[in-house]
């Protein structure tokens, strides 16, 4: 496991840590916990699978990520 931060793309404040496997899992986790992740840096994140049903993710930096097969239903990409 790793500490694993997600941080918001301008500020650079952590919107989510913790101690994870991988950034899919940790992603997953913040959204499960309700967390907003409005601007979060996940470019590059392989998220291949991810359960991010309702996430709120407004404003992310999603360039490179990889999202294939990844359930995004109801989530806010605005």
């Amino acid at each position: 496991m790793a500490h694993i931060q997600i941080k918001n793309i301008v500020s650079g404040k952590v919107l989510y840590e913790g101690e994870h496997t991988s950034m899919r899992e940790a992603l997953e986790a913040a959204v499960a916990a309700g967390t907003r992740l409005d601007g979060a840096n996940l470019a590059g994140a392989r998220l291949d699978g991810a359960k991010l049903e309702g996430a709120s993710l407004e404003g992310a930096r999603l360039i490179g990520a990889a999202l294939a097969g990844a359930n995004l239903d109801g989530a806010n990409l605005a």
